[in-house]
């Protein structure tokens, strides 16, 4: 599928959805569309005779219902005939929460649950955790999200990092170091521009893409955030209520024909 000339998923994206590990884990930019691609492989999952269930959580619910709307939107653009938008009571001990949700003629469903582990144990499916690193039970959610391996279920962790101790960065440390078996992907804001991400945006305002205007917006977007940049658009964790620029991220640049 192609929007004006651009694939509709840009490469990075396209790679999140072709990746079927059990376990899927994103370290990344804000506001780079993972998210709005993982709604279309939910909707792929669910709508499909041989998919699952597909459950959806964030640190904010708000963020959970707009996931169930995009999903709705990829569902009709994809043709996928969702048989019908509802919700669903979830109790957990005294509170009840309405959860969105969207159910296929495969008889599989897409619905947002509350940060909760209790509303994940005993269910089975995919499940998506979304800001993860914001998410105050985290080690509780990943406990319960993790059973569901067992039946052929998968996991998705996304997120832009909160601090260098948090534990989604001790995740990315435990991947990257061979202890955990998880496929990670990692997207900052520079490779988000280079396979695409400002065309669509110029394409979306219907303005022209010109490489200084590229270059413009970035600068101003660093701008923005300040201090905050290297966290948000980069990558990069805080440590200690300060930025900083890890070693091993140094070493990566170390380039030996340059100069010092």
């Amino acid at each position: 599928m192609k929007e004006n000339g651009l694939d509709i998923l840009l490469p990075y994206q396209k790679k999140w959805v072709a990746d079927n590990s059990e376990v899927k884990v994103a370290e990344k930019s804000r506001r780079i569309g993972l998210t709005w691609a993982e709604a279309a492989a939910s909707v792929l999952d669910a709508a499909a005779s041989d998919g699952m269930d597909v459950y959806y959580i964030s640190y904010n619910f708000e963020f959970t219902k707009e996931f169930i709307t995009t999903c709705g939107s990829w569902a009709k653009g994809l043709n996928e005939a969702a048989v019908a938008f509802g919700e669903e009571i979830i109790k957990d001990g005294e509170d009840e929460f309405r959860a969105s949700k969207i159910t296929f003629p495969s008889g599989h469903k897409i619905m947002g649950l509350p940060a909760r582990a209790t509303t994940i144990r005993g269910r089975q499916g995919k499940i998506i955790i979304d800001e993860a690193a914001f998410c105050d039970n985290l080690s509780e959610l990943l406990k319960a999200a993790l059973a569901m391996l067992m039946w052929g279920g998968k996991v998705c962790i996304i997120s832009t990092h909160n601090g260098e101790d948090n534990l989604f960065n001790e995740i990315i440390k435990d991947v990257k170091s061979g202890k955990k078996p998880y496929s990670l992907h990692r997207i900052t804001i520079t490779d988000a521009i280079s396979q695409g991400l400002y065309r669509r945006i110029c394409l979306r305002k219907k303005e022209k893409w010109t490489k200084k205007g590229e270059e413009a917006w970035l600068q101003g977007l660093v701008a923005h955030y300040g201090e905050g940049a290297p966290e948000e658009l980069f990558c990069i964790p805080t440590k200690g209520g300060a930025k900083y620029f890890s070693r091993a991220l140094v070493e990566n640049c170390m380039n030996d024909e340059i100069p010092v």
